[in-house]
């Protein structure tokens, strides 16, 4: 084997306590400011007439009305199983705090109680538009369809137009150095090309079975992918059965078994059959953990030595800066093992990013990401096992004020370097996209 478990886990941890870590440190210099820490504390004890005392504070310095002290009353109607009055005070906080989440969550909860599902689902939706991609947003995602398809089947989809620099991720240099040989020169189609990457997909979710602190849905999915630099069409099919349970106190876990056959028009190229988990965790009522961890064994007809599994984790923490500012801070480690022994690869990478809401209605998100891929042979020429090496950053903006139907438009500009000691893992790209995002 050419990592050690060792090797594996030292690569893979660095990543992983570097990345929450940068979470764990920002919060608390930013909560103390505010106080939402200690209001957190007090309500995490039931120490109810500190919260409101600690609320009035933090309503004085903010100057917004009696908002911190809604939200105060809000858990403790909702602790109490006073859900009538908790939601009344959860969605005024919602109103006036669009990208605060914890009320969000006392929301939805209450709402589902008292039998309003379809209510309970427009919270999930107003939820998972706030929050970045990431194993959060997942769970929230699969909450959402399960709610929404509890008296009906659901049906959800999604669309990109992603204009980019280098849309096929492929080398920007003409020759490759090669050594005793001379110099090679690269073919025009193994460089990076100008285009349009169009993404498109829908789902549909039947619910099916539920019991006291879990329910089961079925759903299928499809997924289209076209590139206009390889002219591509690259259709896939998902099925998969997710449970969704309660855990212990506010934690929740999905465990989804599913299948994907995947194609490049007329041809069947993926089988990927395995199990996808996601597991939310409450740190504290500003701080969310979320956890993703999926393996599957994979199939590829047309390139059989690629056949093998993929083992992908990732570990994601939310903290709450202020009641417009949300952190997110991600660790994602891939492993895919081929059936060919020098085709497998790792990758580890970190992502911080920073969600913003303006008073005006603007929003805006700032994300930065670096990581990792080792490769379990040498690049060409070369005597080590490749490394490639790669980061990214981007910004993206939306309007509350600007929809299209439930929709808000949103653009992003993104920016990746990859440097490795193989040309043709060596690029930089520029994109430009457009997505939708729920409107709340």
């Amino acid at each position: 084997m050419f990592w050690t478990r060792g090797y594996l886990l030292h690569r893979v941890g660095q990543f992983v306590f570097g990345i929450l870590m940068t979470g764990l440190v920002i919060v608390p210099a930013y909560a103390q400011g505010v106080s939402l820490t200690s209001l957190d504390q007090a309500l995490a004890a039931g120490n109810w007439q500190q919260a409101d005392s600690i609320a009035v504070q933090l309503d004085a310095q903010a100057g917004q009305g009696d908002i911190m002290a809604a939200y105060a009353a809000s858990v403790r109607h909702a602790a109490n199983g006073q859900c009538q009055e908790a939601t009344v005070l959860a969605d005024l906080v919602i109103g006036t705090l669009p990208f605060f989440v914890p009320p969000y969550l006392v929301s939805y909860r209450c709402h589902a109680e008292l039998g309003r599902n379809d209510v309970a689902a427009e919270r999930l939706t107003s939820l998972q538009a706030i929050l970045p991609a990431g194993p959060e947003r997942d769970l929230v995602g699969q909450l959402l369809r399960d709610q929404e398809s509890r008296d009906r089947p659901s049906f959800s989809g999604y669309a990109g137009v992603v204009p980019s620099t280098n849309v096929n991720r492929q080398t920007g240099a003409s020759e490759i150095d090669g050594g005793l040989w001379g110099v090679g020169q690269i073919p025009e189609e193994a460089r990076g090309q100008l285009g349009v990457l169009f993404q498109l997909g829908g789902a549909m979710t039947v619910h099916l079975a539920e019991g006291q602190d879990w329910s089961l849905s079925g759903v299928l999915r499809t997924d289209i992918r076209y590139s206009t630099a390889d002219e591509t069409f690259e259709p896939s099919l998902t099925a998969e059965l997710p449970v969704n349970f309660a855990l212990a106190g506010s934690a929740r876990a999905v465990v989804a078994p599913y299948v994907t056959v995947g194609f490049e028009n007329d041809a069947h190229v993926r089988t990927e059959a395995g199990v996808r988990n996601t597991l939310s965790i409450p740190v504290t009522a500003q701080q969310r953990l979320a956890v993703n961890f999926r393996a599957a064994a994979v199939d590829r007809p047309l390139n059989p030595e690629r056949n093998g599994a993929i083992i992908d984790g990732a570990v994601s923490l939310t903290s709450t800066l202020t009641p417009n500012l949300n952190l997110t801070t991600t660790a994602r480690a891939i492993y895919n093992h081929t059936d060919d022994q020098t085709l497998s690869t790792l990758e580890a990478t970190g992502t911080a990013r920073l969600d913003a809401f303006m008073d005006g209605g603007l929003l805006l998100g700032l994300e930065g990401t670096a990581g990792q891929r080792f490769h379990a042979r040498p690049a060409p020429f070369e005597l080590d096992n490749q490394v490639d090496t790669f980061v990214s950053g981007r910004i993206d903006a939306s309007h509350r004020g600007i929809t299209v139907g439930p929709f808000m438009p949103s653009i992003y500009y993104e920016y990746t370097n990859s440097w490795s000691d193989n040309v043709f893992y060596t690029y930089d790209s520029h994109d430009v996209g457009v997505t939708l995002r729920a409107s709340f």
